[in-house]
């Protein structure tokens, strides 16, 4: 039992990404995870017997004939062509006369499966085209102390600034395109699911909602039509086909129940909802990220609300200004996936010498710099402020009484720590 919860645990804190480099967004998650947790979830609820019992069960007229066979010769080969005037709930209506052969929730579960598997690919083609990148440059440097602060942040910038600045283009180019392309898997669910419930799928959200709606007795007058009725019939004919005992083949007409179906309908309208949120979203990010590749603004805004605590009004802001600006998207890229997998205030100082040291703004008085806040500990100027200010208060040879009333000399030790 220990060994199956550490599996779970384990498990968990992998697909959860549980202290892991962040490597994508918020938005990629609800693609790659959110989307493919309900759909793994609802293929398990389809295959869960216990919960809505056999898949279909048949009942036939006259002569014995093994149950089982029959159930499973039904769910394999049934065909809906039951008349029109037939009085049982929830059975297809719209047809033409002609029989009906879709047997398709029969497939619902390894269907399901695969729409999982579609999700994910793109996550799965990013893992392999960042390529450990982000980890590598965070190591050491995501825990809320960072050891050793000044030798990682010189040895990041010149890593940065001698392998990585102006290269990684493609890198920012590769993840726009996997970020999309998890766009382009949700708008091809519509169409193949559509096919896959033979062309009921696009309209079967408005249908359902159309149709729940209506009065009572609008609804009776609607003669039995249901679209999830429709879609996943509950109760459906089936002409079962044997050898007699008179060695000829003889049908027998069969009514069976299909149980999984009262999940299945409900399934798939959830899903119609969430793929519509997921259309909707999907779209609102394209033109997101149409207008951060087109303006240097609001990529600055974005890195400066990630670090807004340790950024001040005053030339340092301006050089860093100066430098996203100035740089190429995958600079910009790479920067802000770092900014949000490291301790921010580390990222602050080393984004902060960056822009000094490889572009600064030429119109920024170094001097007048200098004499502000130290760049790297802001709140340095604080302590010795405090400090001074302590050494200036009045003594008088010894200081005040002790607690026992006698006079002792004194004395005063501060510590300061740069924060």
């Amino acid at each position: 039992m220990a060994e199956i919860l550490g599996a779970a645990t384990t498990a968990t804190k992998y697909f959860l990404e549980v202290n892991q480099i962040t490597i994508d967004n918020a938005t990629f998650k609800l693609f790659y995870k959110a989307t493919t947790t309900l759909l793994l979830a609802c293929s398990l609820l389809t295959s869960s017997k216990q919960f809505f019992g056999d898949p279909i069960n048949c009942e036939v007229n006259g002569g014995a004939v093994n149950e089982a066979v029959l159930n499973s010769y039904c769910w394999m080969y049934s065909s809906f062509n039951i008349p029109l005037n037939f009085k049982g709930a929830c059975i297809k209506r719209e047809n033409d006369g002609s029989a009906l052969y879709n047997s398709y929730y029969q497939w619902v579960s390894l269907y399901l499966v695969i729409s999982a598997l579609m999700f994910y690919a793109p996550r799965g083609l990013w893992l392999m085209l960042e390529g450990g990148l982000m980890k590598f440059l965070a190591k050491g440097a995501t825990e809320k102390i960072v050891e050793d602060a000044d030798e990682k942040r010189e040895s990041l910038i010149k890593t940065f600034h001698d392998h990585l600045h102006n290269k990684y283009n493609a890198y920012a180019a590769w993840f726009l395109c996997c970020e999309q392309l998890n766009f382009t898997t949700v708008l091809c669910q519509w169409f193949i699911t559509n096919r896959f419930l033979k062309y009921q799928f696009i309209r079967y959200g408005p249908a359902v909602i159309h149709y729940y709606n209506l009065p009572p007795e609008e609804r009776s007058l609607t003669q039995g039509f249901n679209p999830m009725c429709e879609a996943f019939p509950r109760i459906a004919s089936c002409n079962y086909v044997r050898y007699g005992t008179g060695g000829m083949q003889e049908v027998r007409s069969a009514i069976c129940i299909l149980g999984l179906n009262m999940i299945n309908d409900k399934i798939f309208l959830v899903l119609w909802f969430w793929y519509g949120f997921l259309t909707i979203f999907g779209v609102s990010r394209l033109i997101y990220r149409i207008v951060q590749c087109s303006s240097s603004k609001l990529r600055y805004f974005i890195i400066r609300m990630h670090i807004h605590r340790y950024f001040h009004a005053h030339g340092h802001m301006r050089h860093v200004e100066h430098y996203i600006n100035k740089c190429s998207y995958g600079d910009w890229f790479v920067l802000y996936q770092m900014s949000r997998n490291m301790n921010r205030r580390f990222f602050a100082e080393f984004l902060t010498l960056l822009s000094r040291r490889v572009n600064p703004d030429p119109e920024v008085d170094e001097d007048a710099i200098e004499e502000e806040e130290d760049i790297v500990n802001p709140l340095l100027k604080k302590s010795i402020d405090l400090n001074n200010s302590i050494s200036k208060l009045p003594m008088k040879g010894e200081g005040g009484l002790s607690r026992f009333g006698k006079k002792k000399p004194f004395q005063h030790h501060f510590t300061f720590k740069s924060v």
